[in-house]
């Protein structure tokens, strides 16, 4: 039994982790570049980008895309980072790319590669100092210059939540706004021109490179990479490392609703469980014994009624009958009032309520959710019992157990029973999946602000953490349910027992 167990663990860690990579796949693929932002015509981006380079106009736009894209983890390469390999002559190649007049290279396929210089980060920086500190290459240093201000740019707000879990002091919020205004009015203002390629007027050219190169002697040993730190970086400082660490540590934020995924999902999730378990629970009580009695009555009256109801009852959708439920119900007529309330699980005031009023007022709101969820399921069930249990109790086992004269409750409950559960464990399979996962037809219709909504528009609005963090809890438990209900097949069939014992 023990080996048994310990096979089916050891064949979850590689599913796990598979599900890890296929969603971190997904979320780079449809995260657009920041070419692509910057492309659109609200941004100001496409050709223009290469017209006046006027700083001070362009810094909000890239400055806001470039935060966003360090808080997603998507400025760093998937799997493999080799930018701290990046040496000076490698950067001057990417700025003459970028230059006008001295490539074919088309304007989007121009801007992709400056944009792609920009989200460089922190290994690019000493290379660009060592182009501003070569006076023979002094018509980069207008590009070389806000190339690094915007490799070195951190965003503040990172660093402020980095203060609220305690991870930094208000000092470093205060130190990288200095650097972040520093290097901002220290970029050197140029232009790129098909005629002339990269030239800069800038009056104040040499005080701006000063600054900069004044800034980076102090902060030196920071940007330097060595190569030790360089090989590390390779395998660690990827977008993979990066989304597994902000994953495993609680700290995937959503920045569509402005909060950490898993206290919204935790917020959202006790609204969904309660409603679940109760669903499940009474789905699963009434579809078993209803299923037995079914089958132990084949062939007569009740039996065909039974049978045709619940086909009946099966063929209409669940967000019809919550549809019709809303309708008639929920809603005030000429007739008379509502009999139900048609929003929520709770009375806006129900928090000053004593316990039972509060129980009640809880019934109140939960009874047509809970009658649309359990209709939803224990039609089904119920046939799918009624079903295994006709075919075993036509197993040559039954029949030889009605010849030694077994009763038919010892029959049914002793022995078809437990070998009628072995498809019913297989459809229970995914039960603690379904207490995380909420049914969004219902909260859609009853107005419920429970954990299928939050998911829905996440979806909505593509936001990959709050999605990322929930399918990979939704993931975990469905394994988790797989493997009790591999435990239960081992309990009820005394041949799985046998092979691994």
């Amino acid at each position: 039994m023990w080996a048994y167990l310990l096979r089916r663990v050891l064949w979850m860690i590689p599913t796990f982790v598979g599900i890890l990579v296929i969603n971190f796949a997904v979320i780079r693929l449809q995260a657009p570049s920041l070419s692509d932002q910057l492309s659109q015509p609200s941004s100001g981006g496409g050709e223009g980008m290469g017209g006046e380079r006027n700083a001070d106009e362009r810094v909000a736009n890239i400055e806001q895309y470039i935060g966003k894209f360090r808080r997603a983890g998507n400025h760093l390469p998937a799997v493999i980072n080799l930018r701290g390999f990046t040496d000076k002559d490698d950067v001057l190649a990417e700025l003459r790319r970028i230059e006008r007049g001295a490539n074919e290279l088309r304007p989007s396929q121009r801007l992709r590669v400056e944009t792609d210089l920009w989200m460089s980060g922190h290994f690019y920086v000493a290379p660009l100092v060592d182009i501003l500190a070569d006076d023979a290459l002094a018509e980069y240093h207008g590009p070389a210059s806000e190339a690094l201000r915007l490799c070195a740019y951190v965003p503040p707000d990172e660093v402020s939540r980095a203060v609220t879990r305690g991870d930094a002091s208000d000092v470093a919020v205060e130190q990288v706004r200095a650097t972040n205004d520093l290097l901002k009015k220290s970029v050197i203002a140029y232009r790129n021109t098909e005629e002339a390629g990269f030239e800069s007027s800038d009056s104040a050219a040499a005080d701006k490179r000063a600054a900069m190169l004044a800034w980076f002697g102090t902060n030196e040993a920071e940007y330097r990479t060595s190569w030790g730190r360089a090989l590390g970086a390779t395998l660690t400082e990827t977008g993979f490392v990066d989304l597994m660490g902000k994953l495993f540590t609680g700290r995937l934020y959503s920045y569509s609703k402005q909060q950490y995924v898993f206290t919204m999902i935790g917020d959202r999730w006790y609204v969904t469980l309660w409603l679940n378990i109760i669903s499940i629970s009474i789905a699963w009580g009434i579809s078993i014994p209803l299923g037995i009695h079914s089958a132990r009555r084949l062939g007569s009256l009740e039996d065909k009624v039974t049978t045709n109801m619940l086909f009946f009852l099966w063929s209409i959708p669940s967000f019809f009958v919550g549809t019709l439920l809303l309708h008639h119900l929920c809603t005030d007529s000429s007739t008379g009032v509502q009999w139900f309330p048609n929003a929520g699980l709770a009375s806006k005031d129900s928090i000053w309520y004593s316990a039972p009023r509060l129980l009640l007022d809880l019934i109140w709101h939960g009874a047509l959710p809970l009658l649309v969820l359990t209709y939803a399921s224990f039609t089904a069930l119920s046939r799918y019992m009624r079903g295994n249990m006709l075919d075993q109790l036509h197993a040559d086992y039954v029949r030889t157990a009605r010849a030694k004269g077994a009763s038919d409750d010892r029959v049914v409950y002793g022995h078809a029973l437990r070998n009628s559960m072995v498809t019913m464990i297989t459809l229970g399979s995914g039960l603690i999946a379904d207490l995380y996962g909420g049914f969004l037809f219902v909260e859609i219709i009853f107005s419920i602000q429970g954990l299928g909504l939050l998911v829905y528009e996440a979806a909505l609005d593509a936001d990959a953490p709050l999605l990322m963090g929930s399918t990979v809890i939704s993931v975990g438990l469905l394994l988790v349910s797989i493997l009790v209900a591999d435990i239960m097949y081992a309990v009820v069939d005394p041949r799985i027992r046998s092979r691994y014992a």
